[in-house]
Formats: structure tokens, sequence, C-alpha cells
């Protein structure tokens, strides 16, 4: 067996062939959509061993991957190694087991999924040729663009002018703490006063709108602080009745097992990026620890004894009590999923426990958590008493909750997988019981922007807006990053100033490839060619001939100006040396450590002087939760149970 280490053959990456050709520079003809490949200077080597062992093998068979990515690499293999009618063998897992299998049932190619992976590269290299030198002349530099990374960016530009546009607004948390045992902590919920009789809720967060005002039909009141300091005073030692207790069972189901994009979310528990998480899960893949780890669908195999094995270790670890009559089967809520795999799990038929597995470091803790979660899934659910008590005071009334373990269930394996922050334990009250109240000092809060991206919740985004596919979600964070679109602040994605004006220009005069709608129907219709519902050429057709190569050619090259809507009268200008801050009738080369987002006008008035210095990097501990800073969330140790194999 040997490795071809990816693709062998390429578009060329200049004008390889047919130089007198006026789209030689695309390596793709437009009109027939015919591609040029060239074997890559990298793979020549390759090639030149593999075409040498196959001349001396009696029989050569394609063991790449069962995507349409792996399909295509068995096409060109089978080319340029003059394999006629090339065989192919697939697996999920690298296991003799599964091996044995699949050399039992060998097919020929697929040329629909050839078909449609074709189509995907021609699609992606005329969008980027064909947009990039757009970009090259309105904002310069050599920049790129392209179907996904262009729609990702979009998600992250828009998440970025929503922080800009957000005006904070101010509300009042008033808490007691009753003098219980234990004790537990009421938060005032409601106030009555004589405008309002039957009492008014008080404001919190969710009543007001990103701009700071309050949303049109709520009806709150919203305390003043000396209000606030003046109810707070009045609550301190006096006693509140308990006027209603409501205990509620309430049942928490466990997760699914990974798919590509929950595995790359989970990865940040780790502080492993999107990147790392998955050249993680390729060695553990190679080394047959899991199974394929490019996959949208959540589902367990019965045929390979997916579920059987996840319910027997359930069964090994906690008794036959840990799992529910019947297997938990999962399906993808994803329109656009393709569900040709199973979910990432352990390889083989008998799991091995991770620290039997003799693996370290990374490998380790994320074959854990793969093994944990395919495990949990196939547990019963984790089961709760909630108990919400209503209190009164004078003319205000209070709210607790708290949330009591009854039955672990799942949790058993996954013990902080499903802690709640505000989880406290309250003591057996009666309505009519008087309890002592001792107020904390009122705290005075704003709303909050909305949260940057992480890696991870942009590929949940990514996902949920159809954009890309499970094998392109890291590629596309590490393209972003690399081309300076974005930039890693803590463990969130700031969007740069080229970031900005390239979002700005491509909506602009581009916007077919930053609406994610447009992207999501592109990928429905690789879906297609793959199915055999149409053809290479028609999809391309409809999709470059008949629409986005039109709207290029109509492309303005005018520089991007882009209004910074939290500066008044500043604004982020494209130019030949760069993005230039506009401020005050001055313009002048924006330092590239700034992100324009956190810039206050000090700082814009410093740029504008030259005397604009980055701010000291502060530690984990001292960054603001929205900064990256919150706390790494420990990954729950595995059971002692969960070691070797009875």
């Amino acid at each position: 067996m040997r490795a071809s280490l990816g693709h062998v053959r390429d578009l060329p990456g200049s004008k390889a062939e047919n130089r007198a050709e006026p789209w030689a520079h695309l390596g793709v003809n437009p009109e027939t959509f015919a591609p040029i490949y060239v074997v890559p200077a990298g793979k020549q080597a390759t090639v030149r061993d593999l075409r040498q062992l196959a001349a001396k093998a009696d029989r050569v068979l394609f063991a790449s991957d069962m995507d349409r990515e792996g399909e295509a690499i068995s096409y060109h293999l089978g080319r340029l190694l003059g394999v006629a009618q090339p065989v192919r063998m697939v697996f999920t897992e690298i296991t003799g087991d599964a091996l044995q299998a699949a050399l039992r049932a060998t097919r020929p190619l697929d040329l629909h999924l050839v078909a449609a992976q074709e189509a995907r590269r021609v699609i992606d290299r005329l969008v980027g040729y064909g947009v990039s030198p757009l970009l090259w002349g309105s904002v310069g530099g050599k920049l790129s663009a392209g179907r996904v990374q262009s729609a990702a960016l979009m998600l992250a530009a828009q998440r970025e002018m929503a922080r800009m546009r957000f005006t904070p607004a101010t509300f009042w948390s008033i808490r007691a703490d009753l003098l219980t045992r234990p004790r537990f902590t009421a938060t005032v919920t409601h106030v009555r006063s004589s405008e309002f009789p039957q009492g008014r809720p008080i404001a919190r967060a969710g009543d007001y709108t990103q701009g700071g005002a309050l949303k049109g039909s709520v009806q709150v009141l919203e305390m003043t602080d000396e209000q606030a300091r003046a109810l707070s005073a009045y609550l301190d030692g006096r006693e509140a009745t308990v006027s209603a207790v409501k205990v509620t069972e309430t049942r928490s189901r466990p997760a699914p097992p990974f798919i590509t994009s929950t595995l790359q979310q989970a990865g940040g528990r780790l502080n492993l990026s999107a990147k790392q998480v998955m050249d993680t899960a390729q060695r553990l893949y190679e080394g047959g620890f899991i199974t394929y780890m490019r996959t949208d669908s959540p589902a367990l195999s019965d045929e390979a004894e997916a579920l059987r094995e996840a319910r027997r270790e359930a069964t090994r670890l906690f008794g036959p009590a840990a799992v529910p009559a019947q297997p938990r089967q999962y399906a993808t809520r994803n329109r656009t999923a393709q569900e040709a795999h199973e979910a990432i799990r352990p390889a083989g038929t008998i799991w091995r426990a991770p620290d039997a597995a003799g693996l370290s470091g990374a490998d380790l803790e994320v074959y854990t958590l793969i093994y944990q979660r395919t495990v949990a899934s196939q547990m019963t659910d984790a089961v709760f008493d909630r108990t919400a008590v209503t209190l009164t005071c004078g003319a205000a009334t209070l709210g607790a909750q708290g949330r009591v373990l009854k039955e672990p269930g799942f949790l058993q394996l996954l013990q902080e997988e499903d802690a709640e922050p505000d989880d406290q334990r309250l003591p057996p009250l009666q309505p009519g019981q008087q309890v002592p109240l001792k107020a904390r000092p009122p705290e005075g809060k704003k709303t909050s922007a909305p949260a940057r991206f992480t890696e991870a919740t942009l590929v949940q985004a990514m996902e949920k807006a159809g954009i890309g596919r499970p094998s392109t979600y890291a590629q596309t964070l590490a393209t972003l990053q690399t081309r300076e679109y974005v930039r890693l602040t803590g463990r969130h994605l700031a969007v740069t100033a080229v970031g900005l004006l390239v979002a700005t220009y491509l909506a602009r005069q581009v916007p077919e490839v930053m609406q994610k709608d447009f992207t999501a129907t592109m990928e429905a219709g690789l879906d297609d060619v793959a199915a055999g519902g149409t053809t290479r050429v028609a999809y391309l057709t409809r999709f470059w001939t008949e629409g986005l190569s039109q709207t290029i050619r109509r492309a303005s090259r005018d520089a991007p100006s882009l209004p910074l809507p939290h500066l008044e009268g500043t604004r982020l200008r494209a130019t030949g040396s760069g993005p230039h801050l506009v401020r005050g009738g001055q313009s002048v080369p924006l330092p590239p450590a700034v992100i324009p987002a956190d810039l206050d006008a000090a700082q814009a008035d410093a740029v504008l002087q030259g005397t604009w210095t980055a701010k000291k990097a502060r530690s984990a501990r001292e960054r603001p939760a929205d900064e990256g800073g919150a706390p790494r969330k420990r990954r729950a140790a595995l059971p002692r149970k969960a070691s070797g194999r009875s």
C-alpha cells in the first residue's frame, strides 16, 4: 500500500499550456469548462514512484477517501498510472475488519462524484481568478476572494459592524440572599407602585435593542440608580414571604456523536484551533483509532455494530441501567448535509478506552472527547428537579431557581457538560413561610455587544448557513487568517481593516459571492451533480456563464470607503498604499495592528497624530470574556471504571 498524499493533478498555477489563448491564465476554458491538468512540481516524485510500483503490480486498487475529493484523486491516479478501469475500495475506518470488508465490496469509479469535484474546482478557480483582480485594483495588494472564504468573511464582517453600531443600555440587578439553610439568592423581578398596582417587570438585558433602546412591545420598569439603591436598602433586613413553590422534573438528553463541525467546536475546550483539531483527527484516523473525520452525519452505523458497541461500553462502565431500552439514533437538522458517512466515533468493533489506547498529548485529548461523546450519546437522560420560588417583600417580587440532579444518566461520563452557572440548591420551602433577607449591593449592568466569532462559532455559523462542507471549514479559517482578513484576539476573530474593506467592496460590486444563500445553492448544485441529477457543464453554465461572470464584468474598481458607525465623522478608505483612516479632514495610513472596531475617539486621534501604540496584551485572567479571557473549561476526567477492558 502506498499513499498519494492527496491530489496528484490540479489546475496549473500559471500559463502551462495553450499560452496563446486568452483564458490560459485560468487553466480552464470558460466557454467549454474544459480544464487543463498538470502534475504539481511537489508531486512529480510521488507520481514517478507510484508508476513504478503499478507497473510491477498484478492488480491496482484505489482506496482514497469516499467523498468527491477522494473519488477525484482515484480518477486522476488512474489516468496517470494508465489504469483503464480503476477499481475502488472504500472504508470509513482503517482497521483489519474494515479493510477486509472493503476488499470484498470493491466497485467501479463513480464518475458523477468525479464530475462534482471537477465542477467545484473549476468554479472555485473561475471565482477566485475572476474576483481577486477586482480587489487588486480597488482595495490594493495581492488579495484573494473565493466562493467559500468570501461568504465566511461576510459573516464575520457583519458581526464586526454590528459591534460598531452597538449602543449599550444600562439596567439594574437587585438581589438578596435568603438566610435559610442552605442559603440561596433571589432576584427582584417585579415592583408594584401606585401607577402600576399589578406590578411592572424590571428591565433586563433582553428588553433592549442593539441600539440601546427598549424594544417596541416591551413594558418594563427602567430603574434609576437612586431607585435601585433605595429598593435594595428597603429589602435589607426585612422578611420575604414565600408566595409560590413550583417543582418540575426536567431532562437533558445527551448530545449526538461528533460531526466535523461539532468536533472543531469542541476542540476549543482543549485550546485547539480548527486546523489543529483536524490535523489531530487525521492522525487518529490514519492510526486506526477513529472513523473518517469529514462528515456531517451524526448517525451511528448499526451494520458496523457501532450502536451496540457504544451501548456495551456504557454498560461496562456504569451497569445495565446506564442505557435506555432502545438505541438512540440521531439525524442532522441541516438541510444541506451529506449523510453518506456515519458520525466520528472510535474505530473497530471493540473500542479502546482512552487510557488503554497508548496515546498522549492532543491525540489523547481528542480521542477522549470522541470516545466519551460517542458512548454518552447512547446513555440515558440526565434527570433534574428544577425548583422555582416566588417571594414577596412589600412592593417587590423576587424569584429564585435551583436545580438538583436526580438521575445522572450520561453525566456520569460527562460530568461538566451540562453544568449551568446559576445552579443552586434551594431548601424545602412552603407557601406562606417567612424568610429573612440580606440585600446585596445593587449591580448596575450594561447590555453586551454581539460577541465576535470564535473559530468554533464561525464554523457553526457556516454550517447553519450552508457555506462550505466539512472538508473546507478548517482551511477556510486558515485562509482568512493567512490573508489577514481576520486576526485572533484571545480566542475571538476580529476583522481587520483590510477584511472590512474587502467585504465592503464585494458586498457592493459582487454581492453574490457574499450571500450565504447563493453559496448554499451552489453547494446544493454540486450535490446534484454528484447524484447524477445534472451535468457538470449544465451546473457551470448556470452559475458562471449565466450568473456570476456577468456580475464580474459589470463590477466597478472604485476604491471602497466605509464609515465607522461608532466614531462620528470617521471612515476607512482603501488606497494603493493600504487602508487609511479618514477623520476631521485628515487621511493617514492605519497601522496594521489596529482593529477598527476597537478604536475609540482618543485612539483615532492618536492614529492621526502618529502617536498610537498597541496596548500591551493582557493575560487570559485579566481579559473580559468577550476578548477570549474566559477560563478554559476543564475537560471532565474519565471515570476510573473506563480504564482498560474487563
